[in-house]
C-alpha cells in the first residue's frame, strides 16, 4: 500500500462581506445575539456571477501553484459539495474542464452534506493507497447562500461561501494516516432542504437543538475512532494518543458545538481544562458555515499564517446533514 502527501493547499471566499450588523437590518437579529449564539461576526457571500464550480476552480489553482506541479499532473478530481447549479452534470465536471485538466481525467462529486470534504478526501486517499492514482485534487466548495433563507433568522446567521482545495500525491512517508466515515441515514430529516410556501428551489431548514446534540456526539467519537480504529485502547492510552495531536480542524458550524465537543473530549479523557479547546482551530468568527469549504479552508489559512506547519498531527473532523460525520487523521 502506498502512503498519501498532502502536497498543496488553496482556499478562496468571496469580496463580499455579511456582517452581523446587516443581518440585523434583514432579520429580527442582532450582533449580541448571533455572538452569543454561534461565535460567528461575518460570513463571505458570493455575487450572482460566482458559483460553487468557480469558487472551487479559483482554490485549486492556487493549490496547484502552491504544490509547485502543472496542472497536466493530476489524475483525478474529487469534488465535496452540496449546491452545484445546474444540479447535473457534476461541478468536478465543469471545473476540470474550467481549468482544462486532463482531457481524460476521472471526476466525480460527492454529497454529503457538511462533512462533503471528509469524505472526498477519504475517496482520494484511497485512489492514492490503491495504486489507482498518483496525484489526485480534492475540494470543498459551496455557495449556501444560495440555498438560505434570509427571513429566518435561525438559520441565516449560520451561512456562508467559500472554496477549499488540497493536492494528494503518492508518498514514501504517512501522510493522510486513515479515515473514519459514518452516517445515520434515520435521522436524515433533523437537516433539510424544504419549499418555503411550497414553491422554490428549497432554503435550509433545520431542527438546531438535535442537531446540536448529534454534532457534539459525532465529532467526539469520529476522534477517538480516527485514532484508536479497533476500539481497544484503554482511556490512558487514548489520551496518550490524543495528546499527540497538534491540532484539531473542526467543521465551522457552530463554535458552541466546537466547544461543545472540546469540552465532552477533556472529560471522558480526564484532561486538564483547555487541553483540548487549546488544540481546536477555529474561522468561523470571519467566514461563518460554508459547509464543505469549512475544513480545508482553515486548514490553508492555517498553514499560510505558520499556524500548522509541516509535520504536525492534525485531525479534520465533520458532520453535516444527511445526517454525516467523519474524520480524517493526518500527519502534514
Amino acid at each position: 500500500m502506498y502512503h498519501v502527501s498532502i502536497m498543496g493547499t488553496g482556499s478562496y471566499v468571496p469580496e463580499r462581506v455579511l456582517t452581523n450588523y446587516h443581518l440585523g437590518e434583514m432579520v429580527d437579529t442582532s450582533d449580541r445575539w448571533i455572538i452569543e449564539r454561534t461565535g460567528i461576526r461575518e460570513r463571505r457571500i458570493a455575487s450572482g456571477e460566482e458559483t460553487n464550480v468557480t469558487m472551487g476552480g479559483i482554490a485549486l489553482e492556487r493549490a496547484i501553484e502552491n504544490a509547485g506541479i502543472r496542472r497536466e499532473e493530476i489524475e483525478s478530481l474529487v469534488v465535496g459539495t452540496n449546491t452545484t447549479e445546474p444540479v447535473w452534470p457534476s461541478a468536478s465536471g465543469h471545473i476540470a474542464n474550467l481549468l482544462d485538466l486532463r482531457k481524460d481525467l476521472p471526476f466525480l462529486d460527492i454529497q454529503a452534506g457538511c462533512t462533503g470534504f471528509n469524505y472526498a478526501l477519504s475517496v482520494g486517499e484511497m485512489f492514492i493507497k490503491g495504486g489507482q492514482y498518483g496525484t489526485v485534487a480534492v475540494i470543498g466548495t459551496d455557495k449556501l447562500s444560495a440555498i438560505t433563507d434570509y427571513e429566518d433568522r435561525n438559520t441565516c446567521v449560520l451561512f456562508g461561501d467559500g472554496a477549499g482545495a488540497l493536492i494528494l500525491k503518492k508518498a514514501t512517508e504517512e501522510g493522510i494516516i486513515r479515515s473514519h466515515l459514518g452516517g445515520n441515514a434515520r435521522s436524515r430529516d433533523l437537516l433539510i432542504l424544504s419549499k418555503k410556501d411550497g414553491v422554490g428551489n428549497g432554503y435550509i431548514k433545520m431542527e438546531g437543538r438535535k442537531v446540536y446534540t448529534f454534532a457534539k456526539r459525532a465529532m467526539v467519537e469520529s476522534c477517538f475512532h480516527v485514532l484508536d480504529p479497533s476500539g481497544t485502547a484503554g482511556k490512558k492510552e487514548l489520551r496518550a494518543l490524543f495528546e499527540q495531536v497538534t491540532k484539531i480542524i473542526p467543521h465551522q458550524a457552530n463554535a458552541r458545538i466546537i466547544m461543545g465537543a472540546a469540552e465532552e473530549l477533556e472529560s471522558r479523557l480526564e484532561l486538564p481544562d483547555g487541553e483540548a479547546k487549546n488544540k481546536m482551530i477555529v474561522t468561523i468568527e470571519q467566514y461563518g458555515n460554508n459547509s464543505c469549504a469549512s475544513i480545508p479552508l482553515a486548514l490553508d489559512l492555517s498553514l499560510r499564517s505558520g499556524k500548522l506547519k509541516r509535520g504536525d498531527l492534525v485531525i479534520f473532523v465533520g458532520f453535516g446533514a444527511g445526517l454525516t460525520y467523519a474524520a480524517n487523521l493526518v500527519r502534514l
